[in-house]
């Protein structure tokens, strides 16, 4: 099975309710109604609240920027690490406060009760089945050569990829399993 890709470029920008920024939805399962997955990529304007999403766990990771701290009942997190993946209940107020401007992120939501793995990658790693998010430009080796841009997203297949590139290559990875908690 060959690899497919979202292009970032191609995902419409869905502005947020309270002008704090939009965001890009680049994979959802099932397409349409309650998601049981849901990758995105947002552009943080300003400090505000994050909306609710009773019942979903998320993972969020900085892709640019220099970072947010999240403030929440269960929650206190500095996000100020490219590529440093970070978990919370999606059940949570959330408050977000932008260390020193405009930010981009990466967010992976699943239904709670599904386990899943978020975790940095680079030149060498081989993947299995999941999706994959180009931090910076990309070449994957394996069921034909394919190459991502800055948040572009490669979906893999079973036989999975590896990431190819120089030392400064950067993605991030996630792949679900059945049931479980955030790792």
């Amino acid at each position: 099975m060959p690899i497919s890709v979202v292009r970032f470029a191609d995902a419409p920008a869905q502005a947020w309710k309270n002008g704090g920024g939009v965001t890009r939805e680049l994979w959802r399962e099932p397409a349409t109604g309650d998601f049981d997955l849901r990758l995105s990529v947002a552009e943080v304007a300003s400090d505000g609240p994050f909306s609710p999403f009773p019942g979903v766990d998320r993972v969020i990771t900085l892709v640019h920027g220099a970072g947010f701290v999240l403030r929440g009942p269960t929650t206190e997190a500095y996000v100020t690490e490219v590529a440093a993946p970070y978990g919370f209940s999606g059940d949570d107020d959330v408050y977000c406060s932008l260390v020193d401007g405009p930010v981009r992120d990466f967010n992976v939501m699943v239904r709670r009760g599904r386990r899943v793995t978020v975790c940095r990658v680079g030149a060498g790693d081989v993947l299995g089945a999941g999706w994959l998010l180009a931090l910076t430009p990309l070449a994957l080796a394996g069921m034909g050569n394919t190459t991502l841009a800055v948040c572009d997203v490669a979906v893999l297949p079973a036989d999975g990829a590896q990431v190819a590139g120089g030392p400064d290559a950067i993605g991030v990875f996630v792949q679900l399993g059945a049931s479980g908690a955030l790792p």
